[in-house]
C-alpha cells in the first residue's frame, strides 16, 4: 500500500512577529510535540494532538488558528469579475471540508466551562485594555468599525435560532503585512449553541487580508464581502458582524492562500498576567528563551522599564532569581505593579540604580538581559550611542565567565555594535601580525650572532599614541573584549525594526 503517511492530530497555524518564527517553531515542537512543522515569514504551520489548554500555552505566537486550507498562489484571470469568481470557488471548495473543520473547532472548545472572562479584567473587576488607549487608538477603532459596517454580508438567513460557541476579533480591511493580533475590536460574550452538531445554525464573519500583488488588484474589504456571500449561500450560515459564532480568517498573498478559524477569541500575545504592556510580549519571551535560563540562575535586567522581560521570563522559568534595575522612578512603579499583578513578587526584586554603576559584585550574574531604550517611546538622558561603551562595560563586569548577555537594540545601535566587533577583530589581526614580525626579527638576530651565554631582553611593544576618535575606539574595544558573539536575530516590533544580540563572556588572559 503506497501513499504519504499523514501525521495524527489537527493542522494549525500561528501568526508571529517577523523574526520570531524560528523560536515559535521550536516552541511548538517542545510544548506540543508538534510534527510537520513549517515556518514562513510571519507564520508557523504544524500538526498536533494537543488539547486547548496546551495550545493556549504558546508564548511566542500572536494568534492561533485551525487550518481549513492552504493553497498555492492563486492564478487570477485579468477580468475583475471572473477573478473574484475564481477566488470564491477556490476558497470555498467542498462544503464537507468546512463541516469537518467546524466540527473539529467545536470539539476543541469546552462549552461546559465558561470561557476565560478575566483576560481583559483587573483584579478589581475593571476592564483593562491591553495597551493604554489614546485618542489615536480610539480614532482607529471608530474607523475600523465603520469599515466593518460597510463590509457586512447581507446574505439571507437560512438558520432558525441559536448560535454556537466562540467569537474572535477581526482584522478588518488591512492590506499591509501586519500580524493578525493587531485587531482592536473588543471581545464580546461567547454564545453557546442550541444544537452543537447542527453547523447550519452558524453565524459568521469574514476577516480578509491581502498582501503583495493581490493587494494591488483587490481590496480586502471587497474580497471579504464576496467570499462571505459565497460562504453564506453554500453553507446556509448567517452573516453577523457584531456577535458572530465563528470568524473566518483569510490571507491572500504571493506565497499562498490561507484560510483558518481562530481557536481563541483573544490573541495569545495578550497576556492576562501583564497589567501595563511595555515591550511586545512575544519578543520579550523570545529574548528569555535565547538566554537559556537554568534552575537557580541569577538573571539581571539592568534597564528593566515596565518589567515585561522579567515577567515573561519568571512566568516560563520560575526556578530562577530575577533582579530588575532602572533609574526611572515612574517606570519602576509600573514594573512593581506588573510584578505584583503577575503574582511574581517572590521571584523578582526591583531597585533603583544607574546601569553604568550597578550595585552588584563583579561576575555575580548568570544572565544579563536588556532592552536598550531606542529613545522613541521614552526620552533618555543622553545619546544611546555615546553611553553604550559605559553600559556594556558595566554589564560585562557583573556577568560571570560563561554567562549570557542578551541585548535588544535598534537598527542603528545594532550596526554600531557590529562595527565595534569588526574593529576589535582587525586590531587583533594587526597585533598578531606585529608580534609575529617581532619574533621573526629576534630569531634572525640570534641566528646571525650566536653565543653560548646571553640575556634575552624583549622590549614591550607599545601602541602608538591614542587620541580623539582612536581613544573612543579603544574604549569600545575594551568594553567588548571578553565577549564572543553568539548570534544576531532580526525582529520586528511593529513599525520598528530591531535586533537581538546574544553574547557569551569568555575569560580574558
Amino acid at each position: 500500500m503506497s501513499g504519504v503517511m499523514v501525521p495524527p492530530g489537527n493542522r494549525y497555524f500561528c501568526t508571529a512577529s517577523r523574526g520570531t518564527e524560528r523560536f515559535l517553531a521550536e516552541e511548538v515542537c517542545l510544548k506540543l510535540s508538534a510534527s510537520n512543522v513549517e515556518q514562513i515569514s510571519g507564520k508557523v504551520f504544524f500538526t498536533s494532538e494537543a488539547d486547548l489548554k496546551k495550545l493556549k500555552s504558546l508564548k511566542c505566537a500572536e494568534r492561533l488558528f485551525l487550518l481549513v486550507k492552504k493553497l498555492p498562489p492563486l492564478q487570477i484571470p485579468g477580468y475583475r469579475g471572473k477573478g473574484i469568481y475564481v477566488l470564491q470557488k477556490c476558497v470555498i471548495g467542498e462544503p464537507s471540508q468546512w463541516l469537518n473543520s467546524v466540527s473539529t473547532w467545536e470539539n476543541l472548545q469546552d462549552f461546559h466551562k465558561p470561557e476565560e472572562q478575566t483576560l481583559g479584567v483587573t483584579e478589581n473587576g475593571l476592564k483593562r485594555p491591553s495597551q493604554e488607549e489614546n485618542n489615536e487608538t480610539k480614532t482607529k477603532r471608530e474607523k475600523l468599525d465603520s469599515d466593518l459596517d460597510e463590509a457586512a454580508v447581507t446574505a439571507p438567513d437560512k438558520s432558525p435560532t441559536g448560535q454556537s460557541d466562540l467569537l474572535s476579533k477581526t482584522q478588518g480591511n488591512r492590506q499591509e503585512s501586519v500580524t493578525a493580533s493587531q485587531s482592536t475590536l473588543p471581545p464580546d460574550e461567547p454564545c453557546k449553541p442550541t444544537n452543537e452538531s447542527d453547523t447550519t445554525r452558524m453565524s459568521f464573519r469574514v476577516s480578509c487580508r491581502c498582501s503583495g500583488k493581490m493587494a494591488k488588484r483587490f481590496t480586502a474589504q471587497e474580497l471579504g464581502r464576496a467570499i462571505g456571500v459565497a460562504l453564506a449561500k453554500e453553507m446556509g450560515w448567517k452573516a453577523e458582524l457584531r456577535n458572530p459564532t465563528l470568524e473566518v480568517f483569510i490571507h491572500l498573498s504571493d506565497i499562498h492562500c490561507v484560510v483558518g478559524i481562530p481557536i481563541v477569541r483573544l490573541p495569545l500575545a495578550s497576556r492576562d498576567y501583564i497589567k501595563t504592556v511595555g515591550l511586545r510580549s512575544t519578543v520579550a519571551w523570545a529574548m528569555a528563551y535565547l538566554a537559556d535560563i537554568k534552575t537557580g540562575s541569577f538573571v539581571l535586567d539592568p534597564m528593566c522599564g515596565m518589567g515585561t522581560i522579567l515577567v515573561e521570563a519568571a512566568k516560563e522559568w520560575p526556578n530562577a532569581y530575577y533582579q530588575g534595575i532602572d533609574n526611572n522612578t515612574s517606570q519602576l512603579k509600573i514594573a512593581s505593579t506588573n510584578v505584583c499583578f503577575a503574582k511574581l513578587a517572590g521571584n523578582i526584586d526591583l531597585m533603583r540604580a544607574s546601569v553604568t554603576e550597578l550595585p552588584l559584585l563583579s561576575e555575580s550574574v548568570d544572565v544579563v538581559i536588556c532592552d536598550v531604550p531606542f529613545g522613541k517611546k521614552f526620552k533618555i538622558s543622553q545619546d544611546s550611542k555615546t553611553a553604550m561603551p559605559h553600559i556594556i562595560r558595566e554589564m560585562v563586569r557583573v556577568l560571570r565567565v560563561g554567562g549570557t548577555l542578551l541585548l535588544l537594540l535598534s537598527q542603528e545601535l545594532s550596526l554600531e555594535m557590529q562595527r565595534w566587533f569588526k574593529s576589535r577583530n582587525q586590531k587583533c589581526d594587526q597585533t598578531e601580525l606585529s608580534a609575529a614580525k617581532d619574533t621573526d626579527r629576534l630569531s634572525t638576530k640570534l641566528c646571525s650572532d650566536p653565543v653560548k651565554d646571553f640575556d634575552i631582553v624583549v622590549e614591550d611593544i607599545s601602541l602608538p599614541g591614542i587620541t580623539g576618535e582612536n581613544e573612543k575606539c579603544e574604549m569600545k574595544i575594551k568594553a567588548i573584549a571578553p565577549l564572543v558573539s553568539n548570534g544576531i536575530f532580526q525582529v520586528s516590533l511593529g513599525v520598528t525594526e530591531a535586533a537581538i544580540h546574544r553574547y557569551k563572556k569568555c575569560s580574558v588572559t
